[in-house]
């Protein structure tokens, strides 16, 4: 393709657009990717990305000059008009259109009885009629709907759902996208609609199961009523009305097991991946983000920051990491690696936790640059401010009930390891003595670190939120308090300040 066959993503930040942006990329196909905020889209560098929104096609006028195809999401199946005018104005353009469409489009029928069927079939009958070369593309049910148990699953709560014993098939967005690009870029795929699975047929109940399997996390499914489903579906956008036809729609297709294609294959020519596949690729959406700091494998622990120069690069960069960590080689002795954010806004804090210092030396012999290119192309301007190896030395657990909101990471320097674990000694026996437990309040836990190389001390500190901690540096960290003093007087150690960081999201291998 030359510049003049450009192709045009509409949903280039959604769950199947984003991964035809990176697809196409990686192909060396020119891309212009549409995004209401391109400060935030984190894509590719390769791509160029454009500020538009598909619900208003005039504003995707400007960014039509050379492209030949487009790739097409629509979410607002309550407005099929808007669509209606963004086709007729890619067709002005274009000479290809993409289509994601729904399954729940069936071409035996005359009229569709389904409302999502019979919003996708509108649009497809408005591409028909524009006179494009077309692809529809009809996916069954998407893995990603699973992520609707995702909060439950950080919880190692129930699962909430209906019909937990129905097989279904679900198929990666990944494997969308790969046959989106097919479509995009190769003749042959013109007039048809593929009809897109994945490999294997899995009950909720069975999903559910391979989320604790990969994840660790403790699970178990729980049926609703027929009116606690209803009412989930009116909190998802669904009207009475809707929903009451989505409801009977789905127990009439129960008798019939949906069907099992090889699309993908055919059309890629490499198999659907696995639920278990999409799951471990997804799998920090499942995880509680807080890390088992003092878990009994973990015998260092690294820890880093990332300072943004932008505050809407702080969340993609923490995604960035996770996703690059998801999508290659998951390291021997890596047991875990969770990410906090800064509360400023422009830090990101990195705690993993290894098995051991071989471990770390392996991976970082092994480790490939590829993945360090990956982050800074979709987020540029990450500074990283050095990896320090520590063990814990030394923890105080509150036995307070709630959850941590906050974590604070207070840092020292010192001269020795030697002059860090006597100072961490001092201040916990002073701790004991005055602090008994529950005595400061919203204070979860203060866990001790020592660095291998004996030059620095961090105390991981856990507190309910940000006002916990302020309570405590306004009531106990003044120049004549305890805990200032007793830093002041010790030879050999120089107070560095904390930071403080929110939880947001981790990965582990369960």
């Amino acid at each position: 393709m030359n510049e003049r066959d450009a192709v045009l993503v509409i949903g280039a930040t959604g769950n199947v657009g984003r991964q035809v942006v990176r697809e196409l990329v990686t192909a060396g196909t020119p891309v212009r990717a549409l995004t209401r905020n391109p400060a935030a889209a984190r894509l590719p560098s390769g791509a160029q990305v454009v500020q538009g929104d598909h619900a208003d096609p005039e504003s995707l006028r400007p960014h039509l000059a050379g492209v030949r195809s487009a790739f097409l999401v629509w979410p607002r199946l309550d407005d099929t008009g808007a669509a209606r005018e963004l086709v007729d104005l890619l067709a002005e353009h274009v000479d290809r259109i993409v289509f994601l469409s729904s399954a729940a489009v069936r071409d035996e029928l005359a009229e569709q009885e389904e409302p999502i069927g019979r919003a996708h079939r509108e649009i497809e009958l408005a591409i028909e009629r524009a006179g494009v070369r077309w692809t529809f593309l009809r996916p069954w049910a998407f893995a990603a709907n699973a992520l609707e148990w995702a909060e439950s699953a950080r919880a190692g709560d129930v699962v909430r759902g209906a019909f937990g014993d129905h097989p279904v098939t679900m198929i990666d967005e990944r494997d969308i996208a790969a046959v989106a690009v097919r479509a995009l870029t190769e003749d042959g795929h013109a007039g048809a609609a593929y009809e897109l699975t994945g490999p294997e047929l899995l009950s909720p109940v069975e999903r559910v199961r391979l989320i604790g399997e990969e994840t660790g996390a403790e699970l178990r499914w729980a049926e609703l009523s027929d009116e606690q489903w209803q009412q989930r579906l009116l909190a998802t956008g669904f009207d009475d009305e809707a929903a009451r036809a989505f409801r009977e729609n789905f127990r009439a297709s129960l008798g019939t097991p949906q069907p099992v294609t090889d699309a993908v294959r055919e059309i890629t020519g490499r198999p659907a991946r696995t639920f278990r596949d999409w799951l471990r690729w997804r799998a920090a959406e499942f995880t509680d983000p807080l890390p088992e700091v003092g878990a009994p494998d973990a015998g260092v622990v690294l820890m880093s920051t990332w300072t943004l120069d932008a505050p809407q690069h702080q969340r993609a960069a923490a995604d960035a990491v996770l996703e690059a960590w998801a999508e290659g080689t998951w390291p021997p002795g890596l047991l875990r690696h969770s990410v906090l954010l800064g509360a400023d806004g422009a830090t990101v804090l990195h705690y993993s936790q290894w098995t051991d210092e071989a471990a770390v030396a392996a991976f970082r012999e092994a480790d490939r640059p590829e993945r360090v290119e990956r982050i800074d192309d979709e987020v540029p301007g990450i500074r990283r401010n050095g990896v320090t190896d520590y063990r814990l030395y030394r923890s105080r657990v509150d036995g307070a009930s709630h959850r941590p909101g906050c974590v604070v990471v207070v840092s020292f320097r010192t001269d020795t390891a030697e002059t860090g674990r006597a100072f961490v000694d001092e201040l916990l026996s002073w701790q004991a003595g005055e602090l008994p437990e529950g005595a400061v309040g919203g204070m979860s836990s203060n866990h001790f670190h020592v660095g291998v190389e004996g030059t620095s001390v961090v105390n991981y500190a856990e507190f309910a939120d940000e006002a916990a901690h302020q309570a405590v540096v306004d009531g106990m960290l003044g120049a004549d308090d305890f805990v200032p003093r007793l830093i002041e007087s010790t030879p050999g150690l120089t107070g560095l300040g904390f930071q403080r960081f929110v939880p947001y999201r981790g990965l582990t291998r369960g």
